[in-house]
Order: structure tokens, then sequence, then C-alpha cells
């Protein structure tokens, strides 16, 4: 399967079904709505004031881009991922809200190697990229220095590290619900033993994302980011629901719909009440003096 559709255009304000990216929340416009969309609103929440220049770190195929030019700020959009970036500039070359949108701009390049100008942003927008860039103190020291003193970052990464027995035990529950339904495809069958089942998907888990992808852990992205910002706000949000949806195939759509909303609300009231972990934070901090 591509990683992406022919015709792919990720805009918020022109979803519509792209069958070809059948384990992309893409694939559905009231998906991508609930996953992208989110993201959209929840960065929307911690931009303050109007024409900001935003530094978009990690943009991929430019939808968060995209949209904050919308709001009427200049935005500058990065990714070393040369087929994202060119995705982003042709869903923005054929933009009908061009007219009413702030500048916007991508580049294609590796950001340790990027040449950025100091102190010209006023916000920095970090969406689930920081996790897999070696050496996260470094790049976000670079951050920093391109953020204005009275410049502001966003950050929103994946902390893999968090999840634990508990909170596989909850999403196997939620596979194998809907399997049992019809309603979900994995590689293949569930085991029905709840500890076997919930054993192999920590241990899948880790050994992906710890030995394999070498993601950094939490810990690693929260010390340089509490260094070098004065936190304004912290949270921690639903994730995991992004993960079964991938193989969730409900044949209605309203049901599905219906479906993913309240997966994603179980989990957050689970979060909320300390029964899982999350794996997704929300850091958001002014820039700090530092020497």
């Amino acid at each position: 399967m591509a990683k992406f559709a022919e015709d792919f255009v990720p805009d918020l304000r022109r979803l519509k079904s792209w069958p070809s990216m059948e384990d992309s929340p893409w694939r559905q416009p009231y998906l991508a709505d609930l996953t992208y969309g989110e993201l959209h609103r929840l960065v929307d929440e911690f931009v303050i004031g109007q024409g900001l220049k935003v530094f978009d770190f990690g943009c991929g195929t430019g939808f968060l881009s995209l949209e904050l030019a919308r709001e009427g700020h200049h935005v500058l959009g990065l990714d070393s991922d040369e087929d994202a970036v060119n995705i982003a500039v042709r869903t923005m070359n054929s933009d009908p809200f061009a007219s009413e949108r702030g500048p916007l701009r991508y580049e294609c390049a590796d950001f340790t190697s990027w040449d950025g100008p100091e102190g010209s942003f006023d916000l920095v927008v970090i969406s689930r990229t920081l996790h897999h860039i070696p050496k996260p103190e470094k790049v976000l020291h670079k951050v920093h220095k391109l953020l204005a003193e009275t410049g502001r970052l966003v950050c929103i990464d994946f902390a893999y590290d968090q999840f634990d027995q508990r909170t596989a035990t909850w999403l196997y529950h939620m596979q194998r619900a809907l399997e049992q339904a019809g309603w979900y495809k994995p590689p293949s069958k569930l085991p029905s033993d709840t500890t076997a089942a919930t054993h192999h998907i920590v241990e899948e888990w880790f050994s992906k994302y710890e030995k394999k992808e070498k993601f950094n852990r939490f810990e690693e992205m929260r010390r340089p980011l509490c260094r070098l910002f004065r936190e304004d706000h912290f949270s921690w949000k639903p994730y995991l629901y992004w993960e079964i949806i991938q193989r969730m195939r409900v044949p209605s759509d309203q049901v599905e719909l219906e479906m993913t909303r309240t997966i994603s609300s179980m989990e957050r009231t689970l979060i909320e009440t300390k029964q899982i972990k999350p794996v997704l934070f929300c850091f958001v901090g002014s820039k700090a003096q530092v020497p």
C-alpha cells in the first residue's frame, strides 16, 4: 500500500474518503476530524494574538500549517520528508481559501542542519515529532533560539514509555470487543486469554518503540522542555484510540463515528481518573532566560 494516496489532499476543510489509506484516519472524513482535527483544535487553544510568525516544526503534509495560515498567521512549515512536503505544497496551491489566509510556505530540510533566523518567531509548534528526534535537548535549544523573547512553544508529543500492563488490558478489551462484533481486523486473531494477550501487547509495544524505533522516553523530552521554557500548561490527552481505529472497520459510517467518539471519550475519562496511563502530552511554554 502506498504511503499516501496519489491525489491525497490533507485539508480539514476539504475532507473526503481516501479508501486506499486504509490504516490512516484520513481514510474517512469523520475519523480525520476526530484525530487530526482534534490536534488542530488543541493547538488553537494556545495560539494567542493575531498575525503571528509561526514555525511548524515537523509539519508533515501540512494540515496544521494550512489551518494556522487561514487564521491569518505567517506560517513556515518545515519537514525532512520530501514526499510529505510536496503534498503540503500541492494542497496549499489548490487551497480555495488562499485569498483569505496569511502567508504560508514550506521547506524540506533536516532541522539540525537548517539555518533559521534567530529570534524571528512568535510561536513554534511541534506536533508528534520530538519523540523520534535524537538528542531532543539539542533540538529544543535551537527552537529556543528561533523564538522571539516573548515567544511561545506548543509541543504535543508521544510518550510511549508511559504505557503499562493495565493500559494494555484496556486496549486489549476494546480490540477484542470490536473483533467479536466483526468490526476489528487485526493482522491475526486476538488471543482469548487476557493475561497472555496483554503481556504480548506490552512486549510488542516496547519492542517496536524502544528497541526498533528507539523513540525518546518522556523524561528525555520533558527535562529540556522545562529547562528552556517556562511551563504555562501541561496536560495528558487520549491517543490510544488512534491505535484502535487504524484497524476498526464498521459497515455504517454513522456507527463508526459514534464508536470512535465513545472510545475517545472513554479513554479521556480513564486518564482523568488515573485508571490507565496516557501516552500523549501537551506542553505549552514561554521562552525562558537560560545561561
